[in-house]
């Protein structure tokens, strides 16, 4: 299994993690290889993607049981949920189309059906339904900025110098996380304030009280192949990082949180998915 998002490759032989940090270590027995898990509200299921971001799957967690929903090239990154756990949001395009030309899906689980949202595919994957906030990046001048989807006043969040990817916005829409460079920066999302350094690393996910984001650091031997990558957990109040895994050899990436303590994550060389306990 590779992925296109960060600094390199992978490599694994078998998952160890530090018995201090989590726990309960299980893998998802699944038929495929898959990456990027992103885990509904509710934690009952998960959103995956394939290689190369191919395709939109959607994992019942305790079932284990894959439903193809898009099959699609590239489009399985930026896709969020709606806070009922019911409906996500993705991208779509047809074959020939540029990503430029994507449009905006919705699924209902219990309605098995795919809705066209009519909104802009850069605010994925802050839209989420509910919020009438979404955060992205202006692809001039790689600044953060924030738009009322209601409204479509739009506003610059990092006022600071610099280029800026990957905005995460925070549950209660309040907050933004921002990757600059390798490093990880936090802004009120009305832009008023000046941004604040949390750590290094890739963040990919709000705790469900907004208190931490987790992530992952990995790295490069050769600076083309990633040779190993581990969980972080960030404070974000006081600027801590956490090392939750501890592995040679495993390349543990994309971990996304669930219930109060839940984790989902993938492993990048077999492409296997797993679930974890964390201690906080």
């Amino acid at each position: 299994m590779k992925t296109k998002l960060v600094l390199g490759a992978v490599l694994l032989l078998g998952l160890q993690l530090q018995a201090q940090e989590v726990s309960r270590v299980k893998e998802i027995s699944l038929k495929e290889e898959f990456t990027n898990p992103l885990a509904s509200p509710d934690g009952k299921y998960a959103i995956l993607t394939q290689e190369h971001n191919h395709g939109v799957f959607l994992l019942n967690i305790q079932t284990q049981e894959i439903t193809p929903i898009s099959p699609n090239e590239g489009i399985g990154y930026g896709y969020s949920w709606n806070p009922d756990s019911n409906t996500f949001y993705y991208k779509e395009k047809k074959e020939k189309e540029y990503f430029s030309d994507a449009k905006v899906k919705g699924y209902s689980i219990s309605s098995k059906k795919i809705t066209s949202l009519d909104i802009n595919h850069n605010f994925l994957p802050s839209y989420n339904g509910k919020n009438d906030v979404v955060v992205h990046t202006n692809p001039s001048t790689l600044r953060i900025e924030a738009t009322n989807v209601k409204t479509l006043k739009t506003w610059l969040v990092t006022g600071d110098e610099g280029q800026y990817y990957n905005a995460i916005l925070s549950n209660d829409g309040t907050k933004v996380a921002v990757h600059k460079g390798a490093e990880i920066w936090v802004y009120d999302v009305n832009g008023s304030e000046k941004g604040k350094l949390i750590g290094q690393g890739i963040a990919t996910a709000w705790s469900s009280d907004d208190r931490f984001l987790i992530g992952f650091l990995d790295e490069s031997r050769d600076g083309h192949n990633i040779s190993n990558s581990e969980i972080l957990l960030f404070d974000v109040e006081n600027s801590n990082t956490r090392k939750l895994t501890s592995t040679e050899n495993q390349i543990e990436m994309f971990p996304s949180l669930y219930g109060n303590n839940q984790i989902i994550f993938s492993e990048e060389r077999t492409g296997k998915i797993y679930t974890s306990t964390l201690k906080f």
